[in-house]
C-alpha cells in the first residue's frame, strides 16, 4: 500500500515538473506538440488527404516501418513466438499503387511529395524482395513484441488465462502440423530422389541397347562382307598347289575343260 502511495506521489511529481517545463521552455513546448501530431498522424487510418498521407509516409519512413507505411498490416507473433506476416506481393503492390497514386509529384508539389513517393518506391521493393523481407521480418520482432505485451496489459486476469490456453493450444497444433510438412518435404525429397535414379538407370540401359545394336549390325555386315571377299591365304594354297602339280595333271584338267567347252549349246 506504502508503494502505490509512494509511486502515486512521484507521477504527480513528475507531471507537475513536466507541465513548468512546458511552460517555461517553448522548444519543449513545441516538440510535445510534434510528438502529440505524430501519434495522431500514426494512428490515422480513414479520410486521409494527399498531405496527410505524405507526413504519414515520412514518419513511417522514418520510424523505418515500412508496413505501415505502405498501410499494410503489421507483424504479428505466432503461437510459437515467432515473426508472421501473412501478406502477399500482390497485395503488397496493390497497397504501393494506391499510395503513389495519391502522393505522386506530380501531383503534389514539394520536396515532401517527392521524398515520400521515393519512401513508396523504397518500401514498395524491399517487401517484394524475399531476403530484404525476412531482415524486415526478425527486426519487427522486438516491436511484435511490444504490441503483444501491450495488449496483453490492458487485458484483465481472466482475459489473459483465456488467452494463454488458446495460445498453448495453437502452439501445439502449430507443432503437429510443421511435423507433418516435415515428413511430407521428407518423403518428396525421397520421392525425387529415386525418381532421378530410375531416370538414370533407364536412360543406361537404353544407351546400352544402342552399343549392342551397333555390334550386331556391324558384325552381320562384316560377316557378309568376309563371305564376298575370298580368302587371300586359300587363294594362295590354290596358286601354289597349281604351281605344283605335274605335267600330266595339267593336261587332264586342259582337255576337261574343253570337252566342257565342245558339250554346251552353240546358242550360248
Amino acid at each position: 500500500m506504502a508503494d502505490r502511495l509512494l509511486e502515486r506521489a512521484l507521477n504527480r511529481a513528475s507531471a507537475t515538473v513536466a507541465a513548468f517545463q512546458e511552460q517555461a521552455d517553448p522548444e519543449v513546448r513545441q516538440q510535445k506538440q510534434q510528438k502529440s501530431q505524430e501519434e495522431e498522424l500514426r494512428g490515422l487510418k480513414e479520410g486521409m488527404t494527399a498531405a496527410d498521407a505524405i507526413k504519414r509516409i515520412l514518419l513511417a519512413y522514418k520510424d523505418e516501418d515500412y508496413f505501415r507505411l505502405l498501410e499494410l498490416p503489421p507483424v504479428e507473433l505466432d503461437a510459437l513466438g515467432r515473426p508472421a506476416w501473412d501478406v502477399g506481393p500482390a497485395a503488397v503492390s496493390k497497397a504501393y499503387r494506391r499510395l503513389s497514386v495519391l502522393v505522386h509529384p506530380d501531383k503534389n508539389p514539394g520536396d515532401e511529395a517527392r521524398q515520400a513517393f521515393e519512401a513508396l518506391n523504397e518500401a514498395h521493393r524491399l517487401l517484394k524482395d524475399q531476403g530484404k523481407l525476412e531482415e524486415i521480418l526478425k527486426a519487427e520482432l522486438d516491436r511484435a513484441r511490444a504490441r503483444q505485451e501491450e495488449a496483453e496489459g490492458r487485458a484483465t486476469l481472466d482475459e489473459r488465462m483465456a488467452l494463454n490456453a488458446q495460445r498453448a493450444q495453437q502452439a501445439k497444433e502449430l507443432q503437429k502440423k510443421e511435423g507433418q510438412s516435415f515428413q511430407a518435404e521428407i518423403l518428396r525429397q525421397m520421392q525425387e530422389k529415386q525418381e532421378k535414379a530410375k531416370r538414370k538407370r533407364q536412360l543406361k540401359s537404353r544407351y546400352r541397347r544402342d552399343d549392342d545394336s551397333e555390334e550386331d549390325s556391324d558384325g552381320v555386315g562384316g560377316k557378309q562382307q568376309r563371305e564376298r571377299e575370298p580368302d587371300p591365304s586359300r587363294l594362295q594354297q590354290q596358286k601354289d598347289g597349281e604351281d605344283s602339280d605335274d605335267p600330266d595333271s595339267r593336261h587332264r584338267r586342259q582337255a576337261l575343260a574343253k570337252r566342257r567347252q565342245q558339250r554346251k549349246p552353240s546358242g550360248m
